[in-house]
C-alpha cells in the first residue's frame, strides 16, 4: 500500500461510492468522543463520529459500520455500535468484512502495512493475514 497513491479522500469516496450503491444513508456527524459510530441495519444507515476517540482509523471505523448494513443478518440486532473489542458474531464478521473492503479498494504490500495503517486491533491480525493471502492468491 503506497500512501502517496492512497489517500483517505480517495478512500472514503469510494466507500461512499459502495454506499450509494447500495443505498446505504451516511452521515458523518461531529459529536462528543465518548459517541461511537452506529450502524442501523434494518434502516440502512450508518452514522459516523470523526471525533470518537480511539486509535482505529475513521476509514477503517466506515467500512466496518458499512459491512453491518451491507452484510447483516436478517435475526441479528437493530443498532451497532463501534468498539474495537467487539468479537462476537456480528462484530467479528463486521471486521472480517472491512477488512476485505478496504483490501479490496487498495491491495497492500503486506500485512503490517495494512494493520499500521488502519490502525487495526492487534487482536484481528489474524484476520488480515488470512485475508490478504487469498487475495494475493487471487491476484
Amino acid at each position: 500500500m503506497n500512501e502517496d497513491l492512497l489517500t483517505t479522500e480517495n478512500i472514503e469516496s469510494t466507500l461512499f461510492d459502495i454506499a450509494k450503491r447500495n443505498f446505504v444513508d451516511v452521515y458523518f456527524l461531529n459529536m462528543k468522543s465518548s459517541t461511537p459510530d452506529v450502524a442501523i441495519p434494518r434502516d440502512n444507515t450508518v452514522v459516523m463520529n470523526p471525533n470518537f476517540a480511539t486509535k482505529v482509523s475513521l476509514m477503517y471505523r466506515f467500512s466496518h459500520e458499512l459491512s453491518h448494513v451491507l452484510y447483516r443478518d436478517p435475526d441479528a440486532q437493530a443498532v451497532y455500535y463501534f468498539s474495537e473489542y467487539g468479537k462476537r458474531g456480528e462484530e467479528r464478521l463486521a471486521h472480517r468484512n472491512a477488512i476485505r473492503m478496504l483490501m479490496s479498494i487498495e491491495m497492500p504490500t503486506n500485512v503490517n502495512t495494512f494493520t499500521e495503517y488502519y490502525h487495526v486491533p492487534s487482536w484481528l491480525e489474524k484476520d488480515v493475514d488470512r485475508t490478504f493471502r487469498e487475495l494475493a492468491y487471487l491476484e
